[in-house]
């Protein structure tokens, strides 16, 4: 029973530690909700151009691919070279930014998705720690009733079953948030091979 008020302990100390910010972020990495296109593009993109991939069908379709890139290999390599050279030089710059634009707002969508799945999860892990808690809180009331009898040993065997069967569980997913914390991570590493690949064509 001491040995699950630690884990107990521990985890609500991890949350707080990972992101005071954030109780619902429980991954090491810092939470960055949305990637900034300035951050990784080298241009400065004016206002009207940085939606004008939305309404031209291959633009849109270049960058839905792109965004949704799981690993960069030599593949999407090909593909921009491909697309940047087949760009006139005087309207490539224009292009290219929109694309790029394009493409880390799509990313970031992406990525929103797998950030609210981590927090929805948090949430989960912490229902679970809090049913955990309220289980050992009855356990303690059964240990301060001095009397001793059949009923009390059934219903002593019952809530240890039950704190058991919590403590799996969320044990078992504890092991996954490491996995799921990688996700937003290695998204942004793509995506900054993608445009970082998409910036060498600029005139």
């Amino acid at each position: 029973m001491r040995q699950l008020s630690i884990v107990l302990l521990l985890f609500f100390s991890s949350q707080a530690a990972a992101q005071a910010t954030d109780p619902e972020w429980p991954c090491i990495q810092v939470l960055v909700p949305e990637i900034v296109t300035a951050v990784m593009w080298p241009e400065i993109i004016p206002d009207e151009q940085l939606e004008l991939w939305k309404s031209d069908p291959e633009l849109s379709d270049l960058v839905e691919e792109l965004a949704s890139v799981d690993e960069f290999t030599e593949e999407e390599q090909r593909r921009i070279e491909q697309f940047a050279e087949s760009i006139p030089e005087s309207a490539r710059l224009a292009t290219l930014n929109t694309v790029a634009q394009g493409i880390v707002t799509t990313a970031n969508k992406r990525r929103d998705k797998y950030i609210r799945g981590i927090k929805r999860y948090t949430r989960q892990q912490i229902a679970i720690a809090n049913q955990i808690e309220a289980t050992l809180n009855d356990l303690a009331v059964l240990d301060n009733n001095n009397a001793q009898t059949d009923k009390s040993e059934t219903e002593r065997a019952q809530i240890e079953e039950t704190l058991n069967w919590h403590q799996r569980v969320y044990d078992q997913r504890e092991h996954a948030i490491t996995a799921l914390c990688d996700v937003p991570v290695e998204l942004e590493i793509n995506l900054s091979s993608v445009v970082r690949e998409l910036a060498q064509y600029l005139p």
